[in-house]
């Protein structure tokens, strides 16, 4: 929630005030509990606090070391305080009135560059050295903290949130091809992790930035997604004793400091409810972890399947939970959408209005800091859909047929049922499949992108198709895919800002670096067990979930649960919308509005599935993606 801003000139010229105060005003809503900015000259630095953790009440920055004419802003969650003051010779009282700034700041004196991977916990900070003219950024290992930075051979900017960055007036605004293209076709890849000049860059997870005049910048990767070696080659109790103490020391981290309550995105699932469990446990005898869940109404009787029966389940078994429903009435996935176009400088997808609602909902309960179960299935909770292709690719006949008798009691699945979509869907030879639709029928022929516009930015190399969503992939390479996923999200970007715009610290206890060096080192094996696609967990936090989790299906609840009616609700406006939009000859030799229609038309307004109805979910995304690119060249004149 609290932000860093600054300038350096690479120029030799002075930083300009009106220049900063762009900076500080773009980031003035994330300064709940005031604003500073320090002109340096060449150099200008910013904060916005906004007060989450007790050490936070310590805070002022720009923090200056006068001996070295060091400069720092941070906005950081330190959790080793007490190992980092060991190791730096930091008294106990004088820890307790030092904020995590000052911290860093001394593990800076310590191991200079190398200091990031001495930190846990969620950070993004730059200092400024005036003696050396270098400026150095970092970000920790999954992002959790967002930092966005901009290098033009007069200047670099940096800030928590990119559209201050767009504020300047000398960085234009503008949206490529490429990058439209990857938002119509869903390209998963990274970005690379290179410095391009004249654009506005995350800083990826897990790395630093060295910017000094004399020399071209330097990014570099501190971290990148691997196994601790500790939890390598183990039995199964030991993952079981690990998961607990692991994810329940990574819950903790974010629960002990906080000067408010806590919120949590309770979805019911098993990953939101491992968090509202093990809360419980640190915050201790009347503390309170605030919950927001989107459900169906108290009333509805219908077949819609959703959250409501297990968040009601949770609230009964853990006493300390608070929990708002989020219903949706009145509100829909047009609901300000163009003030979210403004926060997020994207699309943000079709759930935007309701997870707005839901940030809403933990701010008016009066948390400051937001967590969610995000990360879980790919870290500590793979669902392991491949488990029996990859025994049966394996050779492991014993093992497949007894985890092929287990699947289909779990699941009451009949025999071709379970053949056909636990087995032949993943264990299908891959280069086969591949051939087969990329010679008939592309996947990205399924999204609304008009085929000339996808076919040219294929062949210019600005979308890769092996990287889209639904390109062909060997399924049973589980591992591999979630060390794949895990890079991706790490280089994420931008998640922090609707949040913010409620008052809220995001954080995401599956992202904590411990939980992912953890995860990669479970072996593919315990991904299912006994026909148990959570089967590490339910083991593990069997006294922490309501007994009913250890027999549920597992599958999650979504969002918005029912997504189709709720389309079908707005289904004249969009049908409006997209008449108006396919006027303009730029958006309809992109976009396939003709598509679009169809996939609205495709399934009946109570032909629902509980949220995963996939073509209206094609087609809103499409619309939203259009309605962005409308808005983006109409704010930008």
């Amino acid at each position: 929630m609290s932000a860093i801003f600054g300038l350096v000139r690479r120029d030799g010229a002075m930083v300009a005030g009106r220049d900063l105060d762009r900076l500080a005003d773009a980031l003035r809503y994330r300064a709940l509990d005031g604003l500073t900015r320090e002109p340096l000259g060449i150099a200008a630095f910013g904060h916005a606090l906004a007060h989450v953790t007790h050490e936070d009440a310590f805070e002022v920055q720009p923090l200056h070391d006068a001996g070295r004419d060091l400069w720092l802003v941070a906005d950081a969650r330190i959790d080793n305080r007490a190992d980092l003051a060991e190791a730096l010779g930091i008294a106990a009282p004088a820890l307790a009135r030092m904020p995590d700034s000052a911290l860093i700041l001394a593990a800076w004196h310590r191991w200079s560059e190398d200091c990031p991977q001495h930190l846990l916990g969620d950070f993004a900070f730059a200092i400024w050295d005036a003696d050396a003219r270098r400026l150095f950024l970092a970000r920790d290992p999954m992002g959790q903290r967002d930092l966005f930075y901009y290098i033009v051979e007069g200047f670099v900017a940096f800030a928590t949130d990119g559209t201050a960055i767009r504020a300047l007036p000398d960085v234009p605004r503008e949206i490529s091809d490429a990058t439209i293209a990857k938002m119509l076709m869903h390209e998963m890849s990274a970005p690379e992790d290179a410095v391009v000049a004249g654009q506005i860059t995350g800083l990826p997870g897990g790395g630093t930035l060295t910017i000094d005049r004399a020399a071209p910048p330097v990014l570099r990767r501190y971290w990148s997604p691997h196994a601790d070696p500790q939890h390598v080659g183990r039995d199964e109790a030991y993952y079981v004793a690990a998961y607990r103490r692991v994810l329940g020391e990574a819950v903790a981290c974010r629960l002990r400091r906080l000067a408010r309550p806590a919120g949590l995105k309770l979805s019911g699932g098993y990953d939101s409810a491992a968090i509202a469990g093990l809360a419980g446990a640190p915050l201790g005898q009347g503390g309170t972890l605030v919950a927001a869940s989107s459900v169906m109404p108290a009333d509805y009787r219908g077949d819609i399947r959703h959250a409501r029966r297990w968040v009601e389940l949770c609230a009964r078994d853990m006493p300390w939970l608070d929990v708002h429903w989020v219903t949706r009435e009145g509100i829909d996935a047009l609901t300000g959408l163009e003030e979210r176009f403004a926060t997020l400088q994207s699309s943000g997808g079709s759930y935007g209005f309701v997870n707005e609602a839901l940030w809403a909902a933990l701010a008016v309960g009066g948390a400051r800091l937001a967590m969610d179960g995000h990360g879980g299935d790919y870290t500590l909770n793979p669902r392991g859909q491949a488990a029996l292709a990859r025994h049966l690719k394996t050779g492991r006949i014993g093992r497949f047929a007894r985890e092929f008798r287990a699947h289909r009691r779990a699941t009451g699945a009949g025999l071709w049922d379970t053949l056909r979509n636990a087995v032949i869907k993943h264990a299908a030879p891959h280069l086969l499949r591949s051939y087969r639709r990329a010679r008939r029928h592309p996947p990205w022929q399924d999204q609304p992108v008009r085929r000339e516009f996808a076919r040219r930015m294929i062949a210019e190399g600005a979308v890769d198709p092996a990287k889209l969503r639904v390109a062909p992939r060997d399924q049973t390479a589980m591992r591999a895919r979630l060390t794949d996923v895990v890079e991706r999200i790490g280089h994420n970007t931008g998640a922090s800002a609707m949040p913010a715009r409620h008052g809220l610290t995001l954080t995401r206890p599956f992202h904590d670096r411990r939980v992912v060096e953890l995860a990669l080192a479970i072996p593919e094996d315990l991904y299912l067990r006994d026909g148990r696609s959570r089967y590490l967990a339910c083991r593990a936090l069997a006294d922490i979930y309501p007994p009913e989790f250890q027999t549920r299906w597992r599958l999650n609840d979504d969002e918005i649960p029912d997504f189709q009616r709720m389309v079908s609700g707005i289904k004249p406006r969009l049908l409006d919308d997209i008449a108006r939009m396919e006027r303009s000859e730029r958006l309809s030799a992109m976009i396939d509005f003709p598509k679009i229609r169809a996939l609205l038309d495709a399934r009946a307004p109570d032909d629902h599935n509980s949220g995963w109805e996939q073509e209206t979910q094609l087609a809103l995304s499409g619309y939203m993606a259009a309605r962005f690119l409308e808005w983006f060249r109409r704010d930008n004149g």
